[in-house]
């Protein structure tokens, strides 16, 4: 017997459906219309169970009826040819305090954050009468009959109202059965702002990981015990918010039995359209944590509240293309609005459907290849395990952990990856480090580092200056520019000025570090100077090779800001290069916003650089450098169209031209 092909990938399309849209039989009849037009875009429904985000709907008043309804409704949409039907569960913790002066409160527990306010919409997770009422109200849901079941990113134990939970007594009997230690709220929240009470926040973190773990195996066991075959999926929020909840994936999607995913995170307007790679990025970073189990990868294409002239279709899809770059195959569109007309709403569906060629045919390419670029070191630990000195907030916000913040060299076109075992090299920057071990740090330290200067104070404090060949001198924050050295990496820029004006944006701390060398071969690319030249100061940027073979680069003068122009990402080309001894993925020779999502095997042999002009004018020419072996190559449109390029063999790969690419679009290169 003939084992059958496996079928080639396929982009899926789902859509979530707001309880106002098929609530009454005129608002589904339209709903039906709309979907109907829009055929070829929809592969998937999913019902949301409430409009509100508030946790607490009584059992037997509203969702008994409501579970009834979507029951009915499902069917209809299965009898309507839509083959796969499911609820979408917004609420299981509840999301924010709202519409609290007039639902039902809670009847349960609420959650308590570290100050002592108290959620009015939130419940706490640990609460025996919300874990009964949770089992209750997701049994009556797998009762209806879905395909599937959505769990909600209200997952989690931060920002519920408030801000950082849950310190109710429940929690805190709890953690005193954990550690033998018992605790007022006010006492816990002191000594987890202690410095020496490092593993203190390491059990709350774990904590709060277990307890999730725990409400979503509640949740799986109350399904399978009415409908075992109903798949279930759990929406996931970024790191770049917060790991205070432990982001441990590789713990929550096992308890929950969860097959589907679907990675959250903000981009909801054209007001900032960089939002939109960085996004990618950060929705990449929970895909790439997701264990081997979850086959089912769903972006969220987020566009609540639903204002069409709020983001542009062509942003929306842009979105799917570079979600799907970051390794999700398919697309959960949340963009339909809730009650009345659906006449704004078009464009995205329509959109889909002429796109779902192009999105396939990406798919087909990348199958199970890992982004490669520089991989900016995050840690699902980084909440429990960063120290907290004399003074500084735990629960507060601190930038110096900001893993968003090296998101520029994106922007200037150096290639940035998600996983981390392929990557070509490490950036590390602010105190992110600390959420690593010595041993990890060193093993980072033989390959390829691009680093700042709070990163460096770090590794100096784990004894590990050595490996990077300087230290931090003296901290500089007011009226100071860097200027480039004669060193080869600088290129024709030498004597060149570059002036962040440090002091105009706040805190200038961090922004102008002088570096010492600890090494005779310690290269000097960069030195700080006063406004008026004089007197010249000592170096602020350097490189250096270490005895472990490793390539480090120190930046001290505004790391993350005021890169875009053409000496600066030239440097930083430049260098990121010579990091990886010239097998940086993709170089892009020209000065123009067009940003890599790099794709490649392990011999560089297949893959694909999908790449998206972030700039409003047309780039009339890009040369791309591609660090890999002689290969067919051809660029895919988003019309669907292919076609064949002439690389140019160059050392260590070949270039190829592309243009013109239209303002604000997107293109792949297919290799291989």
């Amino acid at each position: 017997m003939t084992t059958p092909a496996p079928r080639p990938p396929a982009v899926k399309l789902a859509w979530r459906i707001g309880l106002p849209k098929f609530e009454t039989d005129r608002e589904f009849e339209r709903l039906l219309r709309f979907l109907r037009q829009h055929r070829g875009a929809v592969d998937e429904l999913a019902l949301f169970e409430t409009v509100t985000h508030h946790l607490y709907l009584p059992l037997d008043e509203v969702l008994v009826p409501r579970a009834a309804l979507m029951g009915r409704r499902l069917d209809a949409l299965r009898a309507a040819g839509f083959a796969s039907v499911g609820i979408n569960v917004l609420c299981s913790i509840g999301h924010a305090n709202e519409a609290w002066d007039y639902v039902a409160p809670l009847p349960f527990q609420a959650m308590i954050g570290h100050t002592g306010a108290v959620s009015r919409g939130c419940g706490c997770p640990n609460a025996p009468a919300l874990r009964a009422y949770i089992r209750a109200k997701y049994a009556l849901f797998a009762q209806a009959n879905p395909d599937f079941i959505w769990v909600d990113d209200d997952i989690r134990m931060h920002h519920h109202g408030v801000s950082h939970g849950c310190f109710c007594p429940v929690c805190l009997d709890r953690f005193e059965r954990s550690t033998g230690v018992a605790y007022s709220r006010e006492a816990l929240a002191r000594a987890l702002n202690e410095p020496a009470e490092a593993p203190l926040r390491q059990a709350w973190v774990e904590q709060n990981i277990r307890t999730l773990e725990e409400l979503l195996a509640e949740i799986a066991g109350s399904i399978a015990a009415v409908n075992p075959r109903i798949a279930l999926g759990l929406m996931t929020a970024g790191p770049a918010w917060t790991t205070y909840s432990g982001q441990a994936f590789e713990r929550w999607f096992p308890a929950l039995q969860a097959v589907k995913a679907r990675p959250g995170g903000g981009f909801y307007s054209d007001a900032a359209r960089l939002g939109l790679p960085l996004k990618a990025v950060e929705v990449g970073r929970q895909r790439a944590q997701l264990p081997t189990s979850v086959t089912d990868i769903q972006y969220e294409l987020e566009n609540f509240p639903y204002q069409a002239l709020q983001k542009s279709t062509g942003s929306a899809l842009h979105e799917c293309t570079l979600a799907l770059a970051m390794g999700h195959n398919g697309i959960a569109f949340n963009a339909l609005g809730g009650e009345g007309s659906d006449d704004e709403f078009h464009g995205i569906p329509a959109g889909a459907e002429r796109l779902r060629p192009f999105w396939n045919r990406l798919l087909r390419q990348v199958a199970d290849l890992p982004t490669v670029g520089f991989w900016v070191a995050w840690s699902p630990e980084l909440t429990a395990r960063r120290q907290v000195r004399p003074g500084e907030d735990w629960f507060g916000g601190d930038g110096r952990y900001d893993i968003n913040k090296p998101q520029p060299l994106a922007e200037i076109g150096l290639p940035l990856g998600v996983d981390r075992a392929a990557a070509s090299g490490v950036v590390l920057n602010g105190r992110v480090a600390e959420a690593f071990s010595t041993h990890e740090l060193e093993q980072m330290l033989a390959g390829a580092v691009f680093m700042d200067s709070a990163a460096l104070e770090v590794l100096s404090e784990r004894g590990l200056g050595a490996l990077t060949g300087v230290r931090v001198k003296r901290h500089l924050d007011n009226g100071l520019r860097e200027r480039f050295s004669s060193d080869p990496l600088n290129g024709r820029f030498a004597d060149d000025v570059r002036d962040a004006r440090i002091e105009f944006w706040g805190d200038a701390r961090g922004l102008a570090d002088e570096l010492e060398p600890l090494a005779p071969t310690v290269r000097v690319l960069a030195s700080l100077e006063t406004y008026f030249g004089q007197p010249r100061l000592g170096p602020c940027m350097t490189v250096y090779e270490n005895d472990r073979g490793g390539r480090v680069a120190v930046a001290g003068y505004a790391p993350w800001m005021f890169v875009h122009s053409l000496p600066k990402r030239t440097q930083l080309q430049n260098v990121l290069d010579w990091l990886t001894r010239d097998t940086l993925p993709v170089r892009i020779e020209e000065t123009v916003p067009l940003i890599p999502i790099v794709r490649l095997n392990a011999t560089r042999e297949r893959g694909a650089v999908v790449l998206l002009n972030a700039g409003l004018d047309p780039i009339p020419q890009a040369t791309l450098q591609v660090r890999a072996p002689d290969a067919a190559v051809r660029l895919l449109l988003p019309n669907g169209s292919t076609r064949r390029l002439q690389p140019r063999p160059v050392p260590g790969g070949w270039t190829v031209t592309l243009g013109p690419l239209p303002a604000w679009s997107t293109a792949v290169l297919l290799i291989g």
